[in-house]
């Protein structure tokens, strides 16, 4: 409930860790917090990464930002706050925001949340535009209503489209370089001055010619399009996005090889919910996976990127099979 989280943020005094998912989202999520702590001199350190977080040193007081409940809770210790917008399936005992707890189908990113619990103790009215890049990188405005009418409010919304696309270009780029990304937002007098960063127009034209030029493998199995994305940069969400729009009825499952695993993203605009599915077929092939209904996304190793499609496809057609007797 959102209560416990602003109970959490008002009776905080002492030094908390934060740690952060490292997309577009998670970035901004953690650029609000920091803002609000900087408001209240509270001590902080922080920390962007990966998902699922498979190590990590845990502190006496703990805030989880845009990362799944179950691997949240692996790190939690005895003074925790999650906020989070990923499907979960209990309520945990600690504070715990997630408006799908009042209702499942909600899709309201985590950089809107943190806004919207700190603008209770604080004026966070600077932190507004940082709230709307978060809600965009994380596709909140395509999948929710409220997020649509809170994002066109913005009389600077092609601003913010780009910082968005700037952030996620960056994230790409370069490894690990997420925290100069935090730092261009801290430090940025208004949404203006990010877009003329020229580090971040760098990246982003770096990930467009490289999006012109990409090499990819695709192959068909009725409305599942896989594709193999074949560049030195993590560009199969976008490949993935930029499918699905050509074949709105698919169900685009795009992957690619970091190190000795395959990363997958998928997306799709049918009714069926790919973050459970998605994590069942991950545990399946010994890896981990989940998301959303319309986006969700798995890591596993190489040599099991055969048995994840073949559990997919099977999956996938079980579901279809019960909503037509259903219907």
């Amino acid at each position: 409930m959102k209560e416990e989280a602003v109970e959490f943020l008002k009776n905080l005094k002492e030094e908390v860790k934060i740690v952060s998912h490292k997309d577009t989202d998670g970035i901004c999520s953690l650029a609000i917090l920091l803002n609000f702590l900087n408001k209240r001199k509270i001590k902080y350190s922080y920390e962007l990464t990966e998902v699922p977080i498979e190590k990590l040193e845990i502190k006496k007081v703990m805030i989880f930002l845009d990362i799944n409940l179950d691997n949240a809770l692996k790190f939690a210790s005895e003074k925790t706050l999650i906020i989070d917008h990923h499907q979960f399936d209990k309520k945990p005992k600690i504070p715990f925001y997630n408006p799908r707890e009042k209702d499942p189908k909600s899709y309201i990113p985590a950089s809107y949340l943190v806004y919207e619990v700190c603008s209770e103790l604080e004026d966070m009215e600077e932190t507004k535009w940082i709230a709307a890049v978060g809600v965009i990188g994380d596709k909140g405005d395509e999948n929710s209503e409220f997020c649509r009418k809170f994002v066109e409010d913005f009389e600077n919304r092609k601003e913010l489209d780009l910082i968005s696309d700037y952030i996620f270009s960056a994230t790409l780029v370069e490894h690990d370089k997420e925290y100069k990304i935090l730092d261009i937002l801290l430090n940025a007098k208004s949404s203006k001055e990010v877009v003329q960063n020229p580090y971040l127009k760098e990246c982003y034209n770096i990930i467009q010619n490289e999006i012109s030029k990409s090499n990819n493998k695709i192959e068909r199995e009725g409305n599942i399009i896989f594709v193999e994305v074949i560049s030195p940069y993590n560009i199969k969400s976008i490949i993935a996005t930029q499918i699905l729009e050509k074949n709105k009825d698919a169900i685009v499952v795009a992957y690619s090889i970091f190190k000795d695993s395959y990363n997958i993203s998928i997306r799709t605009n049918t009714e069926i919910n790919l973050g459970e599915i998605v994590k069942k077929v991950a545990k399946v092939c010994g890896g981990d996976g989940g998301g959303h209904r319309k986006a969700a996304g798995a890591r596993i190793k190489r040599d099991k990127i055969e048995i994840f499609k073949e559990a997919f496809i099977f999956e996938v057609e079980s579901f279809l099979n019960k909503f037509i007797n259903y219907a």
